[in-house]
């Protein structure tokens, strides 16, 4: 998903490309993620640092102030990225492929008895 931005501006730590998704520089982890392990954890921008030890604390704060400033749209983006991944799952189980099919939890079941 993108989104337009009402003036172009520079985010210190952030690196953003043409459709607004904003990593980290010199990371792979998205504003979006970072985010949501916020929001699934609640974890604080030090816990986020700790999480991410690669990732300098500045580098955090930067990344929360872009999501606060496009929350919004971030949060969409969000939701979009979700839908898609339930969709995927769905479309797995259809097929019959993946952890939720009867063979792959057999599979698992014998093998946790040969080690036990």
């Amino acid at each position: 998903m993108t989104f337009i931005t009402d003036t172009p501006v520079t985010w210190q730590y952030l690196d953003i490309d043409a459709q607004n998704q904003a990593t980290i520089t010199h990371s792979r982890v998205s504003v979006s993620q970072l985010i949501q392990e916020k929001h699934a954890h609640g974890w604080s921008p030090e816990e986020l640092h700790f999480q991410h030890p690669e990732i300098s604390l500045a580098a955090i704060y930067s990344a929360l102030s872009y999501y606060y400033t496009y929350q919004p749209q971030i949060d969409a983006q969000i939701a979009q990225e979700q839908e898609t991944i339930q969709n995927l799952q769905a479309d797995l189980i259809t097929m019959g492929v993946g952890h939720h099919t009867a063979d792959f939890k057999q599979t698992l079941r014998q093998k946790r008895q040969q080690q036990g």
